[in-house]
Order: C-alpha cells, then structure tokens, then sequence
C-alpha cells in the first residue's frame, strides 16, 4: 500500500496528516511536522526582492525586518478580484495558497521518501460553486492536478467517526471553528462514508484572527491607544506592533489554560503590561460565539431535526479550544460535546483518512507455514522503589530528591507512611503571592513559584507559614528540588532557569534557557537537568552546576513536562495526546503510548512500573503499564485534570482537578476514585512530601495552598 496524505490549507495554520506503512510495516496515521515548534506550520508567505516565496515559519522569519512583504489570512480573499500586493508585487489569493501547498507536498515527500499515491483537500461546507471553483486552481498551480477537495466538516466527521466507532445512521453536528471561519454542518454516518444533512451555515469573517483583533483593541485600550494612534510606518513602531499583536495570539492561547495572562507592549516610550483576565477575554469574544450557536440551531433546522437528534457535537479548529466554547455549546443544545485527537489536527487527520480509500492494497504475502516470527524480547530495567521515586510533570508538579542542606542520601533513610486513601484538608496557606502555579516539597520546606508576584514562597512544613519570599527576575512557573538546589522555570521575558540555593533561599545563578519552559526534572544522579521546550519542541539538558543549557533532544509538539525515572525519560504531549519514551543516556526514542486528550501532566509510580496521565480535556486518567507500553485502563475522575502525583509508598494516586477545585484520590490497587476532596479553585499543581504525610496543592484563583494530611 503506498501513502495518502490529507492537508488542511486554514486561513492562520496549515497541518498535514499522511496515511500509510510505517517503517516498521503496518497501517498508520500521523500528523506530519511542518511548523519548527510544532506540527502545524503559520499559513503565510514572504515575497523576496527576487520573486521568491517563502512559507510557514520561514516567511515568518523573514518578515521579522521587512513586514510589508509578509502576506496571512489570505484565503479570506479567494474568489477576490483584486490581487494582494505583496513586497510591491501583484498575487491573486490562489497563488499564494498554491506556494503554501507546494512547500507542503515537498515536506510531505521528503517524510515518506515519496510522492503520495492520493491527496485529499479540505475546504469550507459554506463555500459556494464560485469559490470552489477558485480553489480548484490552487492543487493545478502546485503541479497536483489529481488532488482531491472534501469539505472540512465531512474530514472532520470523518476522523471522529474512526476514533468514536460512530454508528451507520448516527447524526452528528460539526461545529468549525478555525482562524478565519465559523462552519457547521450536520452529517449522517453511512457504510461508505459520511452523508451531508441539511443545509450548512457558516461566518466567513469569524475565527481565532477576530479574537486576536479583540484582544489587540483591549490591550491599546489599556495603554491609552498608543499602539494604534501610532505612525505604522515607523519601522521601530511597525516592530512594537508586530511584537505586540504576537504577544495577544500567545495571551489568547494561554487563557484556554491559565485564568490570567499579563501581555507585554514594548512601547518606544517604555515597556507596559496589561493584564487579562479569562473572564474579560469571555466577555470580548461572548458576542461572536453566540452567533456561532445561532448559525448552528439554524442548520439543525434546515435538516427538519433537532437537537435531540444529534448523536453528539463535535468541535474542530483550533479556536474551539477556547473553553466558553464547550461551555456555551453544551448548555445551549444538550447534546455530549466532543473534541478531536486535537482540535488543529482533526480536519487534516480525516482528510487522510479519505485520501486512503483512495489508495491501492499492497498484496499480503503469506508466510509459510515453516516460517516463524520473530519476537522482539528487549526487557525493561525497572527501578527499585525509593523516596524519590514518584515524580510528577505538566500541570506544574515537580517533585524532588532534596531540599535546604538535607541530601538524597539522608532522604532515602526516611521513614515512609502508609497513604490514606481518604485524605483530610489540614490547613489553608495564605500569602504564597498571586497565581501560585508549581509546588516542590523538601524534607522540611515547600517551594511554591508565583507568576504575577514575581516570586518563590518558602513554606515551613513544620510551622506552616511562608517563611521568605525569593525574588525573581520574571515570571517563576514551576520548580524542581534537588539536593541542595532548587530549578524554577521562568517565563518570558526571562526565558531562563533560576538557580535557588535552599540552604540560603537564595538565587545563586540564571541560566537562559528556550522559549517556552514547562515542568523539569532531573537525573537520577542529581548531577543533571532535563526540560522540555514546548515552543522549541526540544529537550534541553543542563548540568546542575553548570551555566549553559544545551540541547538533549527532539521533543513532541505540545511537550507540557517530563519525568527522569532510572534511565527512561517520559514525556508528555498536550498536543499529541501521547507519553514518549526516551533513553536517558542514548537519547534514542523508545517507543510513545497515545493516552487521553490533552495531556498535561504524568507520575511514574515508586517502582516505575506504571505511568498516571492526567487527561484535561477527557476528565480522565490514563494507566499505562511502561513494559508494554499500553493503556491498561482509563479512570474518570474530576472536571479538568491537571495535575497527578503518586504517593511514595505507591498505593494511591493524586489528582488535581482544575475545572471542579477538587482532589480526586484513586486505589492503584483497583483503580478506583475511593475520595474526592475540595480544596481551592483552580487547583494547579500538587506535590506528595517524601514521608508521605501530606500533599500541597497551589490553588491558582484563591492565591493559596492547600494542605491535605495523605498519611493513613
């Protein structure tokens, strides 16, 4: 069987998925990487002085000093008369969408090491015979004349179908809401594919770029109007624009997670921050959402149905990702709401999906009967339980091996409680500054990083009271111990790793490091630090007492934290919704386990045999057995899991849940939730102390800390 491939030409990102052998031999789909920090690549084109058109990332990178050269959102413009002038020269929409498709299939080449055999289109439900017909130059004008075009809502059913075993029969809503467009379409499951129901509706100019446009106006809002009363064709002031409205699609990304984000303009007059809110940001964007509900109830009607008749609604787009969306289309029609593998990824993923039906069977070959398989026997080292052991990432837990002057050594004698399976709220900890997000437990402190505060609170365990606050130089994120040291991820515009002394609470060194810090770890050995890029979509590796960060490895798009256990680094995906495998000393990678949907935080249990993810997007936890590299099963547990740690004698699990302010309390023994406890709202991260007595949970809303008394 050769390859198909599905490609999503969207108005802000473009993804490409293909369908085929691996190289291992069998049947699979994957995104292919377009984008250097991730998988989906900008929709833009740069035109050189010569003519040359440059996509993606690196007409990104060129338009850094010539903006006017720079052309985005340009399939708004399709079936558009008047060419866009771009650097001076003349383009119809279809031709830069045609160099964008083009640069694609070269990518897509190069992965497989051929030309695909089928490659299957996507565009909106809404467009019409003149717009289509438009679109149909573009596959020509990039030397792909036997492409094919599919709506994005039948690709979109399409890959839903596949992941959710959807009945012939079933009626489904896709709900799009992408960069630049709203659609939405009933379709009717059949046994040869997917069947359009009634009429389709859409908003030509609504998507992710309006709430960016949103956004930019309330943050010129906030500084007096300086960013647009400005002269744009300054170029500094044309870098002070740029820089800001980039600043906004960051904020507007963050607050699908975080409840506040602080937006930096670098003014010519001086530096400003505003901060946003999630609530604000909802009321800026409420309007256009509702107007996306109404257009639904409006193709349900024209296919004489009504919401009761819907199987479910499925939401794709990025911009679906926002959670007023779920919440306003679950209580306005009634029906489960449902989210691809990944909303970006989930028109491209169906796409392929269709190019394969496209594609002819490779003949079997039939072994004889003498021929024997060969199995593949490579054993997993599973390391001896420990202190130490149950490690945490993603949803900003980091646990240690160390804290103040006391060492690992010292730690590894301490006495390990029984874990309660029923833990009781002990106490409140106020004062830990504004947005606590990360938490580390010492043998006698806790560590709690603050974003809008600037600082580290210093927790006394024994007294339970901040006993310092440690500046710092950006925003702190989440932290790691370490025998005698503690690591804090610092966001931008510090980019860096602050280096604490425990014994001292003091910083003693800061390392830049990335783009786009998540939760560290480090070695067994304590001598080195791991920590994921999520923008760089790379590892980096510091030595502990060393001042350069370099890099360790390619990592996953969407990488949110990871864990050092024995020789095996695991890290997770919130994009791809995966755990990888990687050898600590060969970097190699091992192997990756698909787990729930959005993953944004794992624990290795004290014996490493098995990996806890918490799901935020499925309300879920996944189990995965390490030595066989597979979900033994899946435990439901609060609304929006964030975070999860794995008590050191190993016989319960810790689930912060964002979304319901709870803790939910699982038995690995049975897998079961035996507990649910309130804390604060917006729990963020939790951390289990190396005695196993208690568990520290940031609540990021409250500006406090929870403490829950885990020992039996």
């Amino acid at each position: 069987m050769g390859h198909g491939v599905g490609i999503d030409l969207g108005t802000t990102f473009t993804g490409a998925a293909i369908i085929g052998p691996t190289g291992s031999g069998p049947i699979a789909t994957t995104m292919v990487s377009l984008g250097r920090a991730g998988v989906v690549e900008p929709s833009a084109v740069f035109a050189t002085v010569d003519g040359t058109l440059l996509t993606g990332d690196a007409a990104v990178d060129a338009a850094r000093n010539e903006p006017h050269r720079l052309a985005r959102g340009f399939k708004r413009r399709l079936g558009d008369p008047t060419p866009l002038v771009v650097g001076g020269a003349p383009y119809s929409p279809a031709a830069l969408l045609a160099a964008q498709l083009k640069s694609v299939m070269a990518r897509v080449t190069a992965t497989i090491g051929a030309v695909p055999e089928s490659v299957v289109l996507t565009c909106p439900a809404v467009w019409g015979p003149y717009r289509r017909e438009h679109f149909d130059e573009v596959p020509r004008l990039a030397g792909l004349p036997g492409a094919v075009l599919v709506t994005e809502p039948e690709a979109a059913a399409t890959h839903y179908a596949a992941e959710r075993r959807l009945g012939v029969g079933e009626l489904v809503a896709v709900y799009d809401l992408g960069g630049g467009t709203f659609d939405t379409t009933i379709l009717r499951a059949r046994e040869d594919g997917m069947e359009i129901v009634g009429t389709p509706e859409g908003i030509e100019r609504l998507g992710g770029m309006d709430f960016d446009e949103a956004l930019f106006a309330h943050v010129d809002a906030a500084v007096g109007g300086g960013l647009t009363e400005s002269d744009p064709a300054d170029p500094a002031m044309a870098g002070v624009l740029a820089a800001t409205r980039a600043a906004c699609v960051r904020a507007k990304e963050e607050l699908s997670i975080e409840p506040d984000v602080t937006v930096r303009v670098p003014l010519l007059s001086g530096h400003r921050e505003v901060v946003v809110t999630r609530l604000a940001f909802n009321e800026m964007i409420r309007p256009s959402v509702d107007l996306t509900v109404e257009a639904l109830y409006r193709t349900i009607s024209s296919a004489g149905l009504t919401p009761r008749d819907l199987a479910a609604v499925l939401l794709a787009g990025g911009s679906s990702r926002i959670p007023l969306v779920d919440q306003v289309v679950s209580a306005a029609f009634g029906r489960p709401v449902r989210t691809g593998l990944h909303p970006k990824f989930t028109v491209a993923l169906g796409a392929a999906a269709i190019a394969s039906r496209r594609v002819a069977p490779t003949p079997v070959r039939v072994p004889s009967p003498s021929a024997r398989p060969k199995v593949s026997r490579r054993k997993f080292l599973i390391p001896v339980a420990a202190v130490a052991a149950a490690a945490v990432v993603g949803g900003g837990i980091a646990f240690l091996t160390g804290g103040g002057s006391e060492t690992v050594a010292a730690q590894a004698d301490a006495v390990i409680g029984a874990s309660s399976g029923s833990p009781t709220v002990a106490g409140t900890i106020n004062g830990v500054g504004r947005r606590p997000r990360g938490v580390a437990v010492s043998g006698s402190k806790v560590y709690v990083p603050s974003s809008v505060s600037n600082t580290v609170s210093v927790i006394d365990r024994s007294t339970r009271k901040v006993i310092r606050a440690i500046p710092m130089t950006a925003p702190p994120q989440y932290v790691v111990v370490s025998g005698d040291k503690a690591f804090v991820t610092l966001l931008s515009p510090g980019n860096a790793v602050a280096v604490v002394d425990t014994a001292k609470d003091e910083v003693v060194s800061t390392v830049p490091a990335g783009k786009g810090l998540f939760v560290p770890d480090t070695t067994p050995d304590g001598k080195r630090l791991l920590i994921p890029d999520q923008e760089a979509a790379q590892i980096l590796e510091l030595e502990t007492d060393g001042t350069v960060a370099t890099p360790f490895a390619k990592a996953p798009a969407g990488s949110r934290g990871l864990v050092v256990d024995h020789n095996k680094v695991y890290v997770v995906s919130v994009e791809l919704n995966q755990v990888t495998i990687l050898d600590l000393d060969s970097h190699r990678v091992l192997g990756s386990v698909r787990v729930g949907k959005s993953s944004l935080a794992l624990a290795v249990s004290p014996d490493g045999k098995t990996i806890y993810t918490a799901n935020f997007d499925d309300n879920t936890v996944s189990v995965v057995d390490t030595e066989s590299q597979k979900v033994t099963d899946t435990i439901d547990v609060g609304e929006r899991p964030m975070a999860v740690a794995v008590a050191p004698d190993g016989k319960h699990a810790y689930v912060a849940n964002n979304g319901s302010g709870t803790v939910s309390v699982i038995d690995v023994g049975s897998n079961q939730v035996t507990a649910t406890v309130p804390v604060g709202r917006e729990p963020w991260s939790l951390a289990v102390s190396p005695d196993g007595k208690e568990a520290y949970v940031t609540n990021t809303l409250s500006d406090s800390v929870t403490i829950l008394s885990t020992g039996a």
